[in-house]
């Protein structure tokens, strides 16, 4: 008997690690013959108002990153649990101070660039405590996110940066109403000579352009004036927008104007318009081909699951009220 349960249990992890390292191979193999810029892309990692514990998916999302092995990692907001007028400065602390621990050291740890962009529960226009603190935090700790800044001046709220010829700007989209300084400011950054030279460009912000999920379909939880913001956008010759705040996965695209709407990997997946089941958690991975920048695809994954989430499986549209969402093809 003793026999069987040891041949069974060691036929059990034989399975696991075969699991994982097929996982891993799906990437070193295809990176090493052709050679991506990989960014893994995570967003809206808090739990309830004031909490300083995050959900085990946000663990499970790093380790599984990590295991992949990007060039950098980016964050589409809503890093703390902000957002509430009772929250005293202590717990702003206490809550930054949870995320240095459970999330910045272990990307510290991974020894690759990361990028960010505040979010409604980090630094909400009209919440001064939370801008604040959270100001506080990243000027603390500037140092360990690894990045080529090119203009800093705003950091955190917004900011540009670059790596592996790619111009990445984060812009403080944590309300629906950005200030008309910020585009002015993005509009110099964006005809300046190393973002003209950069063979992508790619901006980060935490409200997305249109409404993809059903709680969310209303002014204010997307960015206001909605053809004026994408005209800009495609004005500008911006190639990717990455938003969070809709906690569903559905990667889009607009003549020529690719847009990332990023899942959750904390609390609250959500429904998208017209879907009766909820989003999974999902962080993605944009691999970037060296030989062709504008020809990026994404690899999208559910935590722990170890499962891949198919452009196929999603709708090939989604109507909002504010406009329509038509699904990537490739």
């Amino acid at each position: 008997m003793k026999l069987i349960v040891v041949f069974v249990i060691s036929i059990g992890l034989f399975l696991i690690g075969k699991s994982i390292n097929n996982y891993q191979a799906t990437f070193t193999k295809d990176t090493k013959k052709d050679k991506f810029f990989k960014i893994a892309v995570i967003s809206d990692l808090n739990s309830g108002y004031g909490s300083t514990v995050y959900h085990p998916d946000v663990t499970a999302a790093l380790k599984e990153i990590d295991s992949i092995k990007p060039d950098m990692i980016l964050c589409a907001g809503d890093m703390v649990a902000g957002q509430k007028s009772s929250l005293t400065e202590q717990n702003l602390a206490e809550m930054w101070q949870s995320f240095k621990v459970n999330v910045l050291s272990p990307i510290k740890a991974m020894k690759v660039p990361f990028g960010f962009t505040v979010g409604n529960h980090d630094a909400s226009a009209n919440f001064k405590k939370d801008r604040a603190a959270t100001q506080k935090f990243w000027n603390d700790n500037q140092d360990d996110l690894g990045l080529n800044f090119i203009d800093k001046k705003n950091f955190p709220f917004y900011y540009s940066y670059t790596k592996n010829d790619v111009f990445f700007i984060s812009w403080d989209a944590a309300s629906s109403n950005v200030q008309a300084e910020v585009y002015k400011w993005m509009e110099e950054q964006l005809n300046a000579e190393k973002a003209k030279k950069a063979k992508l460009r790619i901006l980060l912000g935490h409200l997305p352009i249109y409404a993809i999920v059903t709680s969310k379909n209303k002014l204010g939880e997307v960015l206001a004036s909605t053809k004026q913001t994408a005209d800009f956008f495609k004005k500008n010759n911006i190639d990717l927008y990455i938003s969070g705040h809709q906690h569903a996965y559905y990667p889009a695209k607009e003549d020529g104007l690719r847009l990332l709407n990023t899942g959750c990997i904390g609390e609250g997946p959500r429904k998208l318009i017209g879907d009766s089941t909820l989003a999974t958690r999902a962080y993605t991975i944009i691999e970037i081909p060296i030989k062709s920048y504008k020809d990026f695809t994404y690899r999208t994954f559910i935590p722990n699951k170890r499962t891949e989430i198919k452009l196929s499986q999603l709708p090939d549209s989604v109507i909002g009220f504010n406009g329509v969402s038509k699904r990537e093809r490739n």
